[in-house]
């Protein structure tokens, strides 16, 4: 299985080696012993091997399969490469395969911890960055994903530099000895509880995670601790643009931490969405949210009350763009996009002889994630193909979730033309 997995890793190598953004690798790693999934699929994304790298962050999907056609690993999405690339992280997505139920993987002991430190070690191999096996973790977690993550936790506190649920965590936050766990692990870690308003009602099928998420979050307020809870008015239990907050969340941890920072905090009122001062008492106010920064706080509110973001003047940087013509006579175009955190990727445009040519992506008002937080269809490649014998002059842009749109790249033509 060794030999599968280095098999798998340099074709992604060679199949990516025309986009120029970063190193893809995939590893199977197959169950042993009492392991309880079938087979567990791990990507991992590096924005430059020849750098060290300063954490890991794990994009874990919920209870279901893996179906990659649907919801394809995030380590080919734009966006959170992106936060990747401000850090110098690495971008980690696990896959597991069962026959059964959830707790055929998202219970750590039954074979997913082993399998996620395996994993490590094979990308520390294959990459040449051998701080892979031991960097901090950040941690997100949807649905099943979240119960799991909330377990790696208590497991490794000391390794987690933050971490978001999406939903879920109704087993372990429901039981009162693994709250009693919880909290003292993860009272100084910066966290984002992120519900559906839709999941707030009985008549919801994730409606169990609701109440026991709300005691975990007052627990832990009311110890002081720094935890933020944010719901989504447009949602049940889909993550839809909620990472549009997540994303400058782990973001402005990551620039403290890693700097080995304090930070500022700030507090939001949950019912009435206004700011509240910093004193001791609202400090250990259950009624009041903690984020990061009044930054934070400020895209908190916009998401609150609208369900996605409308950024305003973004600074928008140009994407990168080659063409190439291969041996058949197609010409190949790759390219490299790097969005505002706040604004995502809504969709590219590529224009031909100064002409609009192809767009890809998602329509207005359209979520710009798949239900389980993947790159939807269009925003998925890195490259598209031109079968004209004729030379021609290709552009690219791209359009952030308000339909701001960024500079154009540089004209890209065959070399020969």
């Amino acid at each position: 299985m060794k030999h599968l997995a280095l098999i798998l890793s340099l074709w992604c190598i060679s199949a990516l080696a025309g986009a120029d953004d970063g190193l893809l690798l995939n590893v199977i790693v197959p169950p042993s012993g009492t392991d309880r999934f079938e087979h567990a699929e791990f990507s991992c994304w590096l924005p430059d091997s020849a750098k060290p790298v300063k954490a890991v962050i794990i994009h874990q999907h919920g209870c279901t399969n893996a179906s990659p056609d649907k919801h394809p690993p995030v380590t080919l999405d734009f966006h959170w490469r992106a936060l990747a690339r401000q850090h110098g992280c690495a971008l980690l997505s696990p896959m597991y395969h069962v026959k059964g139920g959830c707790d055929e993987w998202n219970d750590p002991d039954s074979g997913s911890e082993r399998a996620l430190l395996a994993a490590l070690a094979d990308f520390a191999q294959l990459s040449g960055r051998e701080e892979l096996k031991g960097a901090p973790w950040v941690l997100w977690g949807h649905s099943g994903g979240s119960s799991w993550s909330a377990q790696m936790i208590v497991r490794h506190p000391a390794r987690v530099l933050a971490a978001s649920f999406r939903g879920g965590c109704h087993k372990q936050f429901g039981d009162p000895e693994f709250r009693a766990k919880f909290a003292p692990a993860a009272r100084d870690l910066p966290l984002l509880f992120v519900w559906g308003k839709r999941e707030t009602v009985p008549s919801s099928s994730h409606f169990v995670s609701w109440k026991p998420m709300n005691t975990m979050f007052h627990e832990l307020r009311s110890q002081g601790a720094t935890v933020g809870r944010l719901i989504d008015p447009l949602s049940e239990h889909g993550c839809d643009d909620s990472r549009l907050v997540v994303i400058p969340f782990f973001d402005t941890v990551l620039r403290a931490r890693l700097a080995e920072k304090k930070l500022p905090g700030a507090l939001v009122d949950m019912a009435s969405l206004q700011d509240r001062p910093l004193d001791d008492a609202a400090l250990h106010d259950p009624t009041l949210s903690w984020l990061p920064n009044a930054g934070l706080a400020k895209l908190w509110r916009e998401f609150s009350e609208h369900g996605t973001l409308h950024p305003v003047n973004p600074e928008l940087t140009a994407p990168a763009l080659k063409a190439m013509r291969d041996a058949s006579g197609v010409v190949q175009l790759n390219w490299n996009v790097v969005p505002a955190l706040d604004g995502g990727l809504r969709s590219l445009r590529i224009q031909r002889d100064s002409m609009p040519w192809k767009e890809l992506g998602v329509t207005p008002g359209a979520r710009i994630a798949t239900s389980r937080d993947a790159p939807p269809e269009g925003l998925r490649a890195t490259g598209i193909s031109d079968d004209s014998k004729d030379p021609h002059v290709y552009s690219l842009t791209y359009l952030d979730v308000a339909g701001n749109e960024s500079p154009p790249s540089e004209p890209a033509r065959e070399p020969n033309f």
